[in-house]
């Protein structure tokens, strides 16, 4: 802090005081008059009063300056608060004004689609034998424009190992030209595409074995069970992974039963909704800019984000934030919602930061004006300039602290969302960009990859006997085991559930992926110890090699078909696609 020097009207300095004791020489005299005498005792007292009523005078600017200073405090201070608490209660109504239209919303919309598959579902149902005439009759009225958001609508049936020529054949005879059933894996309940409409520019892909995917296969046997509507975790679909990844989306399936006349099964009316067209369908005009908004799909063990609209800049305000749940095909769904600085209008902003400024400065005012009668400006102004030069460090602090918190929440999405959570791999999505990354450069230089895809044997057994955390200690266990069989330069991820996969890229040799794989088989037969107890799983591996003309799609293909191979030819073991 600066010390000042209080300056005069005329410029000089004023070092306090009046004037010094006035000494007076000489001698005293016998003089008969007294009136030098009254003279000097009456001008002390006059200096007297003078430094009283100065003193007085003082005391009361003093005075005056601090009640000023108090009343116009306290009124800004209410003034502040009463507009503060008039803006929170406005933005609370508004955020739950905007949770539940949200919302109803999102229910609204997923009833549309509901709807829509169920009058599907009705029409088979009460056809003896469908044709692909009449699929294409029934589903004449459904398009991208009533359904946004929906990727396709197919007719699925049911077929055991047995019975799949019998199906390709049944259903060909319908109608169904060219079918062919790709089933995958054996000895399960295959879950074939039999008809199927596009509403977007991929092509359909009647034949597909839907049971290959978990979430739609359980959107499947639940609604199955059920008897009615239900809807699968979100997942990106097979079909979607011919797309370029920055185009991939989250998409969920819907299914609802068909039962024919006598009440007997027949098979289901499937269909894909992409989770950010569907919501932006939903929210469209609804949100503007005011919140951020995200869909989670809950479930029992973990929460899974469909999608993110991102209105704005987040506001710090933990209590305004809201969150809505709905319950959609058997499942249950979050809507989440944080307010951005756009929620409270700009004039709003403005007289909310405004008040207190400006009760500040008329306070303030009044009292430089009577600091200026006792010569008090000079403090009065330091002490604005101190409460200037706090406010400013204050924002300069918070500003900075929005910031990291900003960049620490980017960080973690980004980290959800190419890796996975319980053993810290790459996860799908990154794992076959790599591979998409890897069939480029390789190509260039002609050298050789592999990939492997691995299927851990025994690990169902685990989970049932010793419960899901055992269950997650094998699989972390194994990542580790299988990181180090690997090159820190190749990649390894998990896929879900019990598999994994593995890329590895730059083969001298590639014969080496036998010997690799002899290693990872051997590795991951040692016992893991849970606890007090000893677990043994062992492992299936798939391996396919790069080949001219292969995309990324063919050759994670050739890797799970040859996985497939190794688990049903007596698992614990490893085979080369094509060998």
């Amino acid at each position: 802090m600066t010390d000042t020097i209080e300056r005069g009207p005329g410029g000089g300095e004023r070092f306090g005081g009046h004037g010094g004791t006035v000494r007076h020489g000489g001698h005293l005299h016998q003089d008969p008059g007294d009136a030098h005498l009254r003279f000097v005792v009456a001008e002390q007292k006059g200096v007297g009063r003078l430094v009283g009523e100065h003193a007085r005078r003082r005391l009361i600017g003093v005075v005056l300056v601090v009640v000023v200073l108090l009343a116009g405090g306290g009124a800004t201070w209410l003034a502040t608060a009463a507009l503060s608490s008039g803006q929170r209660q406005l933005a609370e109504q508004s955020m739950t004004r905007t949770g539940d239209d949200a919302a109803e919303a999102v229910d609204d919309e997923m009833s549309h689609y509901a709807d829509a598959i169920a009058d599907v579902a009705s029409g088979i149902g009460a056809t003896d034998d469908l044709t692909a005439t009449d699929w294409a009759g029934m589903t004449s009225t459904l398009t991208a424009d009533r359904l946004p958001g929906a990727t396709s609508v197919a007719w699925v049936v049911p077929a055991k190992d047995p019975a799949v020529a019998a199906t390709q054949a049944e259903w060909r005879a319908r109608g169904a030209k060219g079918l062919t059933l790709y089933r995958t894996g054996t000895g399960v309940e295959h879950q074939f595409v039999i008809y199927m409409k596009s509403f977007t520019r991929l092509p359909p892909a009647p034949g597909r074995d839907l049971s290959s995917t978990p979430a739609t296969r359980e959107a499947l046997d639940l609604a199955r069970r059920s008897s009615t509507l239900a809807v699968g975790g979100a997942h990106i679909s097979l079909r979607d992974r011919q797309l370029p990844v920055s185009e991939q989306q989250l998409t969920v399936t819907m299914a609802v039963p068909v039962l024919d006349r006598k009440g007997q099964f027949g098979g289901w009316v499937v269909m894909g909704v992409h989770g950010v067209d569907f919501l932006r369908s939903a929210l469209a005009g609804r949100l503007g800019n005011a919140v951020n908004l995200q869909l989670v799909d809950s479930e029992p063990t973990v929460d899974r984000t469909l999608v993110r609209i991102a209105g704005g800049v987040p506001m710090n305000e933990p209590t305004l934030n809201r969150s809505r749940s709905i319950d959609v095909g058997q499942r249950t769904w979050r809507v989440d919602l944080q307010p951005t600085t756009a929620l409270l209008g700009v004039s709003d902003r403005r007289l909310s930061s405004w008040t207190p400024v400006a009760g500040g400065a008329f306070s303030l005012l009044l009292a430089v004006l009577i600091g200026v009668l006792v010569s008090g400006r000079i403090r009065a102004t330091d002490r604005a300039d101190r409460a200037t030069a706090a406010l400013r460090q204050d924002i300069e602090r918070r500003q900075a602290v929005e910031a990291e918190l900003r960049e620490r929440e980017l960080s973690q999405l980004r980290e959800l969302a190419f890796h996975d959570q319980l053993t810290g791999l790459a996860n799908r999505v990154l794992f076959f960009d790599r591979v998409i990354h890897a069939l480029r450069t390789h190509a260039r230089d002609n050298d050789t990859f592999a990939v492997f895809f691995i299927d851990l044997d025994g690990f169902k057994e685990v989970n049932d006997q010793l419960g899901h955390g055992a269950g997650d200690a094998v699989l972390r266990a194994t990542a580790d085991r299988l990181k180090e069989c690997m090159r820190e330069s190749d990649t390894t991820a998990r896929f879900g559930g019990d598999e994994f996969a593995m890329l590895l890229e730059r083969l001298a040799d590639p014969a080496d992926v036998l010997l690799t794989a002899d290693r990872m088989v051997a590795a991951l037969r040692e016992p893991i110890r849970i606890g007090s107890r000893m677990v043994s799983v062992t492992a299936s591996i798939g391996i396919a090699l790069n080949r001219p003309g292969d995309d990324a799609d063919a050759i994670l293909r050739a890797a799970d078909l040859a996985m497939y191979e190794a688990k049903t030819s007596g698992k614990s073991r490893h085979v080369l696609s094509g060998s």
